[in-house]
């Protein structure tokens, strides 16, 4: 079973601004890879917004050289097409953006299926006083840097795995079966 993981940092609210990419490839809840980019967001989407750069500390001195999505998208997208599920935090965000970047440049939208690990979290853990990833990973004695893409992502992945721990499944079928959540279908 391959599950990827995926997070966006952006540098300001356009929904392809992406300006670094983050992923976590896990294979049969072993984590086998962490790919992360840098990206330089299209022309006239490529403002940093300050709120933005204090949330995650990229400024667009970081991506003058870094190449736009479109470079990086058949390798991005490959790893995507051969998971069995692909999970963010806050999907809604991530999975946004992805499309729309997507259609900016007119690329081929693959299909696969998503899971939100927020939403999850929450019919898992409601009694947390909240559902963002750092709290969510605190709670299983995660450590990581938030608000950086590759750490995101990889926190994600091991979220999701400990929620199947947490209801005591050992396949995506008996987590959605028991926890009564759905996966959505991207494209």
């Amino acid at each position: 079973m391959t599950i990827v993981s995926i997070d966006f940092e952006t540098a300001n609210t356009s929904r392809v601004s992406i300006c670094a990419a983050g992923m976590a490839v896990f294979v049969d809840g072993v984590l086998t890879e962490t790919p992360y980019w840098l990206v330089r967001p299209p022309k006239g989407h490529g403002w940093f917004r300050e709120e933005f750069i204090e949330c995650h500390g990229l400024t667009h001195l970081d991506v003058l050289n870094a190449s736009e999505f479109s470079a990086i998208a058949q390798e991005f997208l490959a790893r995507l097409a051969r998971a069995h599920l692909v999970v963010a935090h806050n999907a809604a965000f991530d999975i946004g953006h992805l499309r729309e970047t997507l259609n900016h440049f007119g690329l081929a939208c693959p299909e696969f299926d998503y899971l939100c690990t927020c939403q999850l979290a929450r019919r898992i853990w409601p009694e947390l006083p909240n559902h963002k990833l750092n709290t969510v990973a605190a709670h299983i004695g995660l450590e990581f840097s938030h608000h950086h893409a590759q750490a995101d992502a990889e926190a994600a992945g091991h979220v999701l795995l400990a929620m199947m721990k947490q209801v005591n499944a050992t396949t995506l079928a008996e987590l959605l079966q028991k926890s009564g959540a759905e996966t959505q279908r991207f494209c």
